[in-house]
Formats: structure tokens, C-alpha cells, sequence
């Protein structure tokens, strides 16, 4: 049996596999995609600020009208 003659002359030698790259569909979704999600986190972060925080209550070591007083008896002197 013999081979049949190769379509490409020898002195070329093989072809390399031709080089794809990235799909440009995808590079384009993954930058979208992360775009609307910093997007949504930062209004999130943003509303959480504006929003209502936590009640703040009257320091409890700072002098009230409201305060009970309260007498303390004076101490005995220690020698």
C-alpha cells in the first residue's frame, strides 16, 4: 500500500494548531456582570447608612434632671 502524496510541500514542515483566543462574549458578561454586582453592593452599602442607625440612648454616667439621687454615706477614715 502506499500513501498518498501530503497536500503540503515538506519544506513548510507541520502547521502549528491555530490559536484561538477568549471568547470576547464572555470577557464582555464577566465585566458586566461584575459591574452591576459593586454597583448594587455600594447602593446597598449607601442606603444602610442613610437609613435609620441605632437609637442612641442618654450616657448613663453623665448627670440627669431625670437621675434619682441618691445620698452616700460618708466614708469611715482607715488608719
Amino acid at each position: 500500500m502506499t500513501t498518498p502524496p501530503s497536500t503540503q510541500p515538506l519544506s513548510t514542515g507541520p502547521r502549528p494548531p491555530p490559536r484561538k483566543g477568549p471568547n470576547p462574549f464572555l470577557l464582555l458578561g464577566l465585566v458586566v456582570l461584575s459591574s452591576v454586582a459593586f454597583l448594587s453592593v455600594t447602593d446597598k452599602r449607601q442606603s444602610a447608612q442613610t437609613g435609620p442607625r441605632r437609637r442612641e440612648f442618654d450616657n448613663p454616667l453623665l448627670p440627669s434632671i431625670k437621675a434619682e439621687k441618691v445620698e452616700i454615706p460618708k466614708r469611715r477614715h482607715v488608719e
